[in-house]
């Protein structure tokens, strides 16, 4: 990393750990604080308009709060908690249809769904992790600041994050999240995302 961005030894490389959301990859743009669009990232060249979908999940505000750039596009994961999964596959099987396989399936299905009303039904929530301005750059100079900028918008962030200044304290946290928090978190994750603090 060092060489990758031609720092110098004493200088410091601070870390943001998150815990990796297993979800479906949303992009929502705001103009001038109002949810305009949302796409999936689709086949990877072109994505899927889930507009209709994405307004009708109650964490996502339809207008974020304070101080906001006219246009801003901010990225993140729809999920479903397993406490909303479970209930989900309850409901299901009482009207006699096949359960689903997991939380992220249900969550990707609901919002690919050509009728909001049904997505409506389903209880998907969402996490922002970033944000880019239309030149390209972050709204924040670091991803820390970024996550706390998120949650001023009324952009719902994960949990469990943490502000690392070591790779060891990297390690004291992905082991954590591991052992003892990951049973507990009330959502399924997929690993850990670590991001250089510094834009």
């Amino acid at each position: 990393m060092r060489r990758f961005l031609d720092w110098p030894e004493e200088r410091e490389i601070a870390f943001t750990a998150e815990p990796k959301i297993d979800g479906l990859s949303c992009s929502i743009r705001f103009e001038k604080g109002q949810l305009k669009i949302a796409a999936t990232r689709g086949d990877g060249e072109e994505g899927e308009d889930v507009t209709a979908n994405v307004r009708t999940i109650r964490s996502i505000p339809q207008v974020l709060r304070g101080d906001v750039p006219p246009v801003i596009e901010v990225r993140g994961e729809v999920y479903m908690s397993t406490a909303d999964f479970l209930a989900l596959n309850t409901r299901q099987e009482a009207e006699g249809k096949p359960p689903f396989a997991n939380p992220r399936n249900a969550a990707a299905g609901a919002l690919r769904q050509l009728d909001p009303a049904i997505t409506a039904q389903r209880p998907l929530r969402f996490f922002g992790y970033a944000a880019v301005l239309p030149d390209g750059t972050a709204p924040a100079r670091t991803q820390w600041d970024l996550l706390a900028q998120l949650t001023a918008w009324g952009i719902p962030v994960a949990p469990h994050r943490a502000r690392c200044h070591t790779m060891a304290e990297v390690s004291v946290w992905a082991h954590t999240v591991e052992h003892d928090t990951r049973a507990t978190l009330g959502f399924a994750i997929d690993g850990g995302v670590v991001k250089v603090n510094e834009m």
